[in-house]
Formats: structure tokens, sequence, C-alpha cells
């Protein structure tokens, strides 16, 4: 039998479909595709497989001829509509690449919409360049959580200092910024390790809210869950900013400039020495004892390398993820002996930064295909089938989307508990 190939098999999702991810842990927005009904439906579709939920994404309905003739009014318009019908508190737009080819210039519409209404002039619009030739999901994610943070920190400078006042006895602050390579379990992880060394999380965005599997009694055009906008409002309180995945650095950075607070940005949180790092980190940063529950996750975590290494040891694995989540992934895999075959990344953003023992490359499925062939495992999400299937090899899912395999969302693989978790699903995957 002939050997197939899937000519042109992409891997990865679109900018705006990232941008639709961070606008998701916003409580009360209302995310806005400045394109056409098709692009928005397509999102919809991809985030709805992957968390099973509805999914609120509205567009300002765009064809051809509305962009040759002034997409800029449409735009106008949508933000007027939706600011009329839904009610929102704040609005996300992302743009698509039928404006961006145009050369829509989004701020100068919104400024205009403003000075017509002036009654929409508190309502705070973010907007995020996301066109879909130009980079990944990541990209698009971090595009707009860039975005949102300028908006957040515009929107603290307007605010009254009685706003931003907090009672002495609560927990302190500590600014999180995930990036889309963690899931909502992920987060949820993340912030309960926060809290278990006294501080109290303001987390941008948190779809361990909004996208984490609970019913809802009706679907909404507004975001339902998420980080409320008066928590922002306690950025400045922050005793430091912790970002994760090299995507969310400028963020944590812009963060600490705005509020003179220390950052820090961890790549990866999966693995022990990633873990360490973190835990580490809040201890210094709180002055206290690392919890007794650390410890002991962390000494299951050691016990499951010893009674396994010499399956985990040579392993030998091919990866297809976004960057952030590849590496995470890959280090992991990596610490506890397994050979890496080759690392292909959805787009090239930060690949020059982050050090793999394999050369980290852009690359589609159809390229995860003709490379895996003397691998023993696949890492790669659900489009990853066919190649898995061709190659005979087994597949464990990963990234975004996760359709054929129940639960994805609520998957952790992040800190000492959430490693042990990921290496027996990488286990269990070749036995």
């Amino acid at each position: 039998m002939k050997h197939r190939h899937y000519e042109g098999n992409p891997q990865k999702n679109s900018p705006a479909l990232g941008a639709t991810l961070a606008y998701l842990g916003i409580n009360g927005l209302l995310a806005l595709l400045h394109g056409s009904q098709g692009c928005s439906s397509f999102i919809r579709l991809q985030l709805n497989r992957h968390f099973k939920e509805s999914i609120p994404l509205n567009s300002t309905a765009l064809l051809e001829d509305s962009v040759i003739f002034g997409g800029w009014e449409h735009l106008k318009k949508g933000i007027a509509v939706a600011a009329d019908k839904y009610k929102p508190q704040i609005i996300g737009v992302m743009s698509s690449g039928l404006t961006e080819t145009y050369g829509d210039d989004m701020a100068s519409a919104l400024a205009s919409l403003y000075s017509e209404r002036p009654d929409l002039e508190d309502l705070p619009v973010v907007l995020a360049s996301t066109p879909d030739y130009i980079g990944s999901m990541q990209d698009g994610y971090q595009r707009t959580v860039e975005a949102l943070v300028d908006a957040l920190i515009g929107l603290n400078h307007h605010s009254p200092a009685s706003a931003l006042k907090t009672d002495i006895q609560e927990a302190p602050y500590l600014a999180l910024l995930p990036g889309c390579h963690l899931t909502p379990a992920d987060v949820d992880e993340l912030k309960e390790i926060v809290r278990d060394f006294g501080f109290r999380p303001i987390t941008l965005p948190d779809l361990s809210v909004s996208l984490d599997g609970h019913a809802e009694l009706e679907a909404a055009p507004v975001v339902q869950g998420g980080t409320l906008l008066e928590d922002f409002q306690l950025l400045p309180r922050s005793r430091a900013c912790l970002s994760f995945g090299l995507s969310m650095e400028k963020a944590g950075e812009t963060l600490k400039e705005a509020y003179h607070i220390p950052h820090y940005n961890f790549p990866s949180l999966s693995g022990l020495t990633a873990t360490d790092g973190l835990i580490l980190t809040l201890a210094k940063l709180s002055g206290k004892t690392i919890p007794e529950k650390q410890l002991r996750q962390r000494n299951r975590l050691l016990d499951t390398l010893a009674d396994y290494h010499d399956q985990l040891g040579k392993l030998r694995v091919a990866i297809a993820l976004e960057t952030d989540l590849l590496y995470s992934l890959g280090s992991s895999l990596v610490e506890v002996g397994a050979e890496l075959t080759v690392a292909l990344a959805a787009s090239q953003a930060g690949t020059d930064r982050l050090s793999l023992p394999v050369p980290m490359e852009v690359g589609d499925l159809e390229t995860l295909e003709k490379r895996a062939g003397q691998s023993k495992l696949i890492i790669a999400n659900s489009n990853g089938r066919q190649a898995a299937g061709q190659l005979k090899l087994p597949h464990l899912r990963a990234g975004l989307p996760v359709f054929d395999r129940a639960g994805y969302p609520q998957t952790c693989w992040i800190g000492y508990e959430g490693t042990q978790r990921f290496l027996f699903a990488t286990l269990n995957a070749v036995s």
C-alpha cells in the first residue's frame, strides 16, 4: 500500500481564536470579532468542540463589499449595538485577516464612536490586532492579554484612590498571567498553590472560572465567570506578578513597570525542576515555609520517577504543539530521560529563546507524519490522529483542539501532582 501524506495539514489555529480564548477569561466581557460571520462561526465551532460549552462570540458580520466601502463604520455600529443591547461591562474587539488586509484603523473608529456617543465613554473597549496571516493561537492570545493589560492599567490610572484601598487584614495579592497552554484545571491548580502560601491570586485571564465545565442555566452573549473587573483595580496592591509561558513575559513586564512590582516569568510549570522554581519563588515572596501538602506531592513525584525511570528513560517521543506547551511537556520528558525525536511548533514565536535537545522547528502535521516514524509516541492535538494512524503509533492528546477524548479541559499537568499525572498518562499511552 502506498504511504499517504496529508498535504498542508496545519496544526495551528488562528490568532483570532487565541484572542477569543483570552477574552473568555474576563467576566462580563462581550467578545466581538471585526470580520465575517463565517470566521466567528469557525472559532465557536473549534472552542465548542474542545470545551463542550457554548462560546459567546459576536461579529461585525462583514462581507467583501462592506470592507471595500467601509468596515470602519461597521465596527462603530457593532460596538454601539452590542453596548446598547447586551450591556456588557467591557467589550473586547479582535481584528481578522479581512479587516487587517484592508487596513481598518480600529483605534480611530473607537475614538470617533466615543465622540458621537459620549454616553459610551465609560465603557472600556479593548482592541487586539489578530490577523490570520501572522502567527497562531498563542500569538493571538499573547497580543490580546497585552492589550487587556494596557487597557486595565489605563482604567486604574483613572480610578479614584479610594477604589484602590484594601483591608490591611486581607491576604496579600499576587498577579498571575497564565498562558494559553494552561487548561482551566491547570489554572485552578495554580491558584490553589498560590493560596497555599497565603496569597490571594488576581488572574488575567481566568479560564478556571468561565470554562471549567460548570453548568449554566442559559447561554448568554457575555462571558459568565472569569476575572471580575473590580479585582483588576487591586493590581497595584500586588506583591508581585508571576507570568507563565514565555509568551506572557511582555505582559508581566508591563505590569512590573506600571505598578513597580517584581515580575517573575516561568516558561514551564511541568516537571520537577520547573515546579521547584515556582515553589521556591512563592516561599521567598511570602516569607513562609513550604506547605506540607507541596512537600508530600513532591515526594510522590520523586517516587514515581524512581518506580518508572526504566520505562521513561530513552522513550522516543515526537511532539507537535503551540510553543509554550511544546516546551513545557517536552522539557519535563527530557528531565526524566526521554528522547525527543522531533519538536514542531505551530509558529515561530519563542522558538529562538527556548532550548530543547532537538531544535524547535515550525511545522505542520504533515511534517510530523514524515519525521515521527522512529518514535514510540506522538503528543499533539486531536488533529494529529491522522499522522499517528498512518504511522501506527500511540497518540497522547494535548493542546487545542482535543475533541475525541473526554475531559481534556479538566486535565491538570502542572505542579508536582500534575507532572505525576502527565507521566502516568505518557506511560499508559505507550503500554
